[in-house]
């Protein structure tokens, strides 16, 4: 009687490890189909994201190239209006400088002081 209820016994733990050993093949086979859906979407997702970064990428050099663009005009302006306001300046300094002669040549004519010679 041992004999047959450890025969029992082991039929029943072979069927029960059989069915285990089925179950357990299938979960593997669904696992591994999930884990390929997986990469396959993270793939997927990361060539996307790529291609939005490649375009964001573009956008902001074009908008990079017109920045560059407008700073350099601003700055030609600028050069510009700082050369003009120079030239005034200067034109200014200038006529400072002649009138100052003329007041200074009148006071030394005033005090009896001969004009030079002239090269000519």
């Amino acid at each position: 009687m041992d004999a047959v209820q450890t025969l029992t016994n082991a039929l029943v733990v072979a069927a029960v490890g059989a069915v285990l050993a089925w179950m357990l093949t299938g979960f593997r086979r669904e696992l591994r189909e999930d884990l390929r859906q997986l990469r396959g979407d993270l793939a997927a997702q990361g060539a996307e994201l790529r291609g939005e970064m490649a375009a964001q990428g573009a956008e902001l050099r074009g908008e990079m190239a017109q920045l560059h663009t407008s700073l350099r005009g601003e700055i030609a302006e600028l050069r510009t209006e700082l050369r003009r306001e120079i030239g005034e300046l200067r034109a200014e300094m200038r006529e400072e400088i002649r009138a100052l002669r003329s007041d200074l040549t009148q006071v030394a004519l005033a005090v009896g002081v001969r004009p030079r010679a002239q090269n000519q």
